[in-house]
């Protein structure tokens, strides 16, 4: 799912022992059947914690999928560099409470699942959490939103898709909506305004009303609303600035550029990820997506992916496009998205946790002094993408907490260290 819009940080004194969740110790869906204590079922996807720790990896057992296969081609072997691992693992920085903290201890206060870095396209660190299994794909969330971004923007460069069109020249359906009058573009950097809140903490928020459209919990008997995506979209309405003035976070934006990818090229979200980009990367393992009610994909939160494939995606972004022999998008497509948005249109959704940054085409652009670029998810997921040091962290969390509020603070700073030390 998609980063809380409006969040305050808990304390971590409130959060449980990383040591006491840990998936090889929580024994969650083990037995034949497994004891009521111990089942992980769809009512209980996203809660009560620590059921993430199993789900984020298993989702395609609690709700429907599509395969994005590999291919029949060989697995781009990632080299390795050795002598890292303590290095980063003991690296020391300053926390946002101005207390030292380690590299190590960053990974277990934001209760990583998995984690691996990369300098120029050779692996450094790669890490798991116990009972994690390395081979299974994990949900992505709103890392999805950048992938589809990629695509649009690749889209773009190939003149297939017009950035200044309409959405309702591709989405007649969404004439009578918020959308009407806004730009591609205007969703592709959230500036489109539409009356749509999106704060997980708040249970009436408008994000429950996209959840259950989406298939994310069971849909109560009476429920009245909308239950798939490309129902509920037609409901929401307008909002109250003009298209293009301000950024502001919903994933339901990306939910109408897959509907807009789809009409445009005729293909399913997964098969456009597996035809365009999957397929070339040497991935190990197929990628899937989760699917609504009705068969669409989640384009706003529904890849899974294993980690070190994840990787081969980040390395091929930071190689602007070309990667695995073979050029899989142009480097004209990964520039215009690093080029950034508009800073100013960013402040308006309030994230001073991400001092700076701008959003464009779904990526995250720190403009910092090393132009680096992330995709991040609720719960803890992150790529990270330094071009001018050559760095590429990939993150898969199941953390207690959804909003990035919560994690970046240690992020940024952990960040910045291990630049620093691949620097020198």
């Amino acid at each position: 799912m998609a980063t809380v819009l409006l969040s305050t940080q808990v304390p971590a004194a409130e959060l449980p022992d990383p040591e006491s969740v840990r998936t090889d110790r929580l024994q969650l869906m083990q037995g034949f059947p497994p004891s009521a204590e111990k089942q992980v079922t769809l009512a209980g996807f996203m809660r009560p914690y620590p059921n993430p720790r199993w789900s984020f990896h298993h989702a395609r057992e609690l709700i429907p999928s599509r395969r994005v296969a590999r291919g029949n081609d060989g697995v781009y072997e990632l080299p390795r560099a050795e002598g890292w691992e303590q290095k980063i693992a003991d690296l020391q920085f300053t926390g946002p409470d101005g207390e030292p903290m380690s590299f190590q201890q960053y990974l277990d206060a934001t209760y990583v699942d998995g984690v691996l870095v990369m300098q120029h396209g050779k692996v450094l660190f790669e890490q798991y959490q116990p009972g994690v299994p390395e081979d299974e794909p994990h949900i992505l969330w709103s890392v999805t939103k950048s992938v589809v971004g990629l695509l649009a923007t690749q889209l773009i460069e190939e003149g297939a898709l017009n950035p200044a069109s309409l959405v309702t020249d591709h989405v007649p359906e969404l004439a009578d909506s918020g959308w009407r009058g806004a730009t591609v573009q205007q969703v592709l950097d959230m500036t489109a305004d539409i009356d749509y809140s999106e704060v997980y903490a708040d249970r009436d928020s408008d994000v429950v009303k996209y959840s259950l459209a989406a298939g994310m919990a069971p849909v109560p008997h009476d429920y009245p609303g909308a239950r798939d995506l490309y129902s509920y979209l037609p409901t929401i309405s307008a909002g109250v600035d003009p298209h293009g003035k301000s950024f502001r976070y919903r994933t339901t934006h990306t939910e109408v550029l897959g509907w807009i990818l789809r009409r445009v090229t005729g293909l399913s979200t997964a098969a456009l990820v597996e035809q365009r980009i999957w397929r070339k990367l040497g991935a190990e393992q197929d990628a899937y997506m989760l699917l609504d009610p009705r068969g669409a994909e989640w384009a706003g939160a529904g890849l899974n992916v294993t980690l070190r494939d994840l990787a081969r995606f980040a390395e091929m972004v930071r190689l602007e496009g070309e990667f695995n022999g073979q050029r899989i998008v142009s480097a004209e497509a990964v520039r215009a998205i690093r080029e950034g948005g508009d800073r100013e249109a960013f402040k308006a959704a309030g994230r001073d946790y991400q001092p700076g940054y701008s959003y464009r085409n779904q990526w995250w652009i720190s403009h910092n002094a090393d132009g680096a670029i992330e995709a991040l998810g609720v719960h803890g997921q992150m790529i990270h993408i330094n071009p001018t040091v050559g760095l590429v962290m990939v993150r898969l969390s199941s953390h207690p907490v959804a909003s990035s509020a919560q994690t970046m603070p240690l992020s940024l700073p952990a960040l910045a260290a291990l630049a620093d030390l691949l620097r020198e």
